[in-house]
């Protein structure tokens, strides 16, 4: 994902990607039709200003019932890039802030967009629910963690639990 920014006008400049997860280097992870990534990069003055875009259909398995589930993952960030003629020596505070020498040819956004992908996955990945019934498996969720409460009771704690 590098875009070419050495003879670049200032202004507004579009990009459109799609890629696959192992471009990303996220081989744990399958989507349908990979993901889109649009850029909307404004160059001014001594710096660059990318606004990113990503999203993608990912197959998880539910936390609740295990079934394979399709999640929309999707986010927006910004990222800035300013010319600087020793970019070693900036004392980095901002996460999205990089800075480049005049002479860079290109910007690559594989990195940053891998993190965000990864940042954007949810911990608890379950499809949505409607009135109590999970719309993927159409059960009941209340009863699914009813059975899960059931059978957590270690025998151990049995004995005490019958006084």
């Amino acid at each position: 994902m590098k875009i070419i920014i050495s003879n670049l006008s200032d202004g507004k400049h579009n990009y459109d990607f799609c890629e696959m997860p192992d471009f990303f280097d996220l081989h744990d992870y399958k989507t349908e039709g990979g993901i889109t990534v649009n850029v909307e990069l404004l160059k001014y003055g001594g710096q660059m200003q990318a606004k990113i875009f990503f999203r993608g259909d990912f197959f998880f398995d539910c936390d609740r019932c295990t079934k394979n589930i399709k999640l929309e993952i999707s986010n927006t960030f910004e990222v800035i890039y300013k010319y600087s003629k020793r970019p070693e020596e900036v004392d980095l505070k901002d996460e999205n802030l990089f800075f480049i020498t005049p002479e860079t040819n290109h910007i690559n956004l594989k990195d940053i967009v891998r993190e965000y992908i990864l940042l954007s996955i949810p911990m608890r990945k379950v499809p949505p629910e409607q009135n109590g019934i999970c719309l993927e498996c159409k059960l009941n969720i209340d009863e699914i963690l009813e059975s899960e409460k059931k059978n957590e009771i270690n025998p151990v704690w049995e004995k005490l639990l019958n006084k």
